[in-house]
């Protein structure tokens, strides 16, 4: 059960949501596909438009998941491809989640994740510390090492938040990214270089080393986070109606009570019709 819940938590970090890009592209839907067999529908101008966003299902926030997708395919006329990724164990409850709600009309692949591709990449003492999100590099890197010291990385750098980014993936193959991260997290096993004491987990730690000095910012409305960091803080009704994405990152979730504006979220919840992830909300 631990490992499973150790699985999970890297799930939710390593896999990309690339959303951001939907709001400069002028594509509109035009004949797509809807299930993962009908590949003769799809033309090379469609596939050439087509913007593939990963979501991870993880086990636990399946909900969570499907609320996304839901989100993210209300709001766009663009030629999505949903690539849905779980555990082998969850695979089915997903398809079942999709194709017997309102989601059965999106274009969709899932994707099994294999966990032994973290073998020797994670630490036994891996976890992922909900309200702990330094500002800093310091925050994040145990700067008593000397591997640490050599990347002439100051510790009071500002660190970001990869919880949304966006990734040219040409480049992302190019510069051999995946690699580059998998070499931190082994040398994190070798020498400890990032303890589930710092802030971020798994994975935030070497992305901001890999991506240190390579990346740019995104307009700020693409990521109003901190949402569930408190239950008695709130923005304004006017400010959120402005926002492109909304981060419940925190220990506060909208699913869960107490939380904050979860009925922004709730409004794309979509039912489990397994009946396993429920509202704990006192009106729901």
């Amino acid at each position: 059960m631990a490992l499973l819940r150790k699985i999970n938590q890297v799930l939710l970090f390593l896999l990309i949501v690339t959303i951001c890009g939907i709001l400069y592209k002028k594509v509109h839907r035009g004949t797509v596909l809807r299930n993962e067999t009908d590949d003769d529908s799809e033309t090379p101008e469609d596939m050439e438009d087509e913007i593939p966003v990963v979501i991870c299902a993880a086990a636990g926030r399946m909900g969570a998941a499907m609320a996304a997708i839901n989100s993210i395919y209300s709001n766009t006329d663009a030629n999505i491809l949903f690539y849905v990724v779980g555990l082998r164990n969850t695979l089915s409850r997903i398809r079942k989640w999709i194709e017997h709600s309102k989601l059965r009309e999106i274009n969709f692949k899932i994707v099994e994740f294999n966990p032994m591709v973290l073998k020797g990449k994670i630490r036994p003492d891996s976890a992922r510390p909900e309200l702990l999100q330094p500002n800093t590099y310091m925050g994040y890197l145990d700067y008593r090492k000397k591997t640490i010291k050599d990347l002439g990385i100051s510790p009071s750098t500002c660190s970001f938040n990869p919880g949304v980014i966006v990734a040219n993936m040409t480049e992302w193959k190019h510069q051999r990214i995946t690699k580059q991260l998998e070499k931190w997290m082994q040398k994190n096993v070798e020498e400890n270089l990032y303890s589930s004491s710092l802030g971020g987990g798994v994975a935030t730690s070497p992305m901001l080393i890999v991506f240190h000095g390579k990346y740019s910012t995104i307009n700020p409305l693409w990521h109003i986070r901190h949402l569930g960091w408190n239950p008695d803080t709130r923005y304004s009704e006017h400010f959120l109606q402005e926002a492109k994405l909304l981060h419940w990152n925190g220990r506060h979730k909208p699913w869960d009570f107490p939380s904050v504006h979860n009925d922004l979220w709730e409004s794309w919840f979509v039912p489990d019709p397994a009946g396993i992830f429920k509202l704990h909300h006192p009106n729901s």
